[in-house]
């Protein structure tokens, strides 16, 4: 499907974006750089391909996909130091990969008849797995682990694109759910939401 190889490719390049530009922000040389935008922008399809048991991961089979990190890299590279405002301009850029990935991923789960568990499970964790990739690479902790609201944004994407699966048109859906998971990363970002953190009973 055109659409669905579009909305994949576009994931794509946010997520080696992301990668690209927080590669810059820690100062690695120009492979260090390439080898996180090829993971950020990968790592999440390959753990999806590995669960649901693909023969063999589609970025080893699909060209397109380092064709597009590259071009990625190769255009942010050149136009980072522009950028007044990096650290939001990254997580704007991750924010539309996870929405990409998490929705593209549950669109898979639907189309192998996974249960909702297991269907959010895949849809999250492909999501997400990039961007965990990517900042223990940098040996910073996972952005989901620490600040806003992340993974929750993916599973209630992944949720609201199960749900709305048989009641309204995929592309339309895929849209919907993508921009649900924009939106909630944006506004959390924004007003500095997050999850409760357990603290320390030490701590002051």
């Amino acid at each position: 499907m055109l659409f669905i190889d579009l909305m994949d490719i576009i994931g794509t390049a946010a997520f080696a974006v992301s990668g690209v530009l927080v590669g810059i922000k820690n100062r690695l040389d120009l492979f260090g750089v390439f080898v996180l935008a090829i993971l950020t922008a990968s790592g999440g399809g390959l753990i999806r391909d590995i669960i649901i048991s693909n023969d063999l991961p589609v970025f080893f089979t699909q060209p397109k996909y380092l064709v597009t990190i590259t071009a990625a890299m190769i255009v942010t590279s050149i136009a980072y130091k522009f950028l007044d405002r990096i650290y939001f301009i990254i997580k704007v850029f991750d924010a539309i990969g996870l929405g990409v990935f998490t929705i593209l991923a549950g669109y898979k789960g639907i189309l192998h008849d996974m249960p909702l568990i297991g269907l959010v499970f895949v849809a999250a964790l492909t999501g997400i797995g990039g961007g965990i990739l990517r900042d223990i690479l940098v040996n910073d902790v996972p952005l989901v682990f620490r600040s806003e609201i992340y993974a929750l944004a993916s599973i209630l994407g992944a949720l609201s694109f199960y749900f709305l699966y048989r009641l309204i048109d995929v592309n339309l859906n895929v849209y919907l759910c993508i921009f649900v998971i924009f939106i909630i990363r944006m506004v959390s970002i924004h007003y500095n939401l997050s999850l409760p953190v357990i603290k320390d009973r030490n701590e002051q």
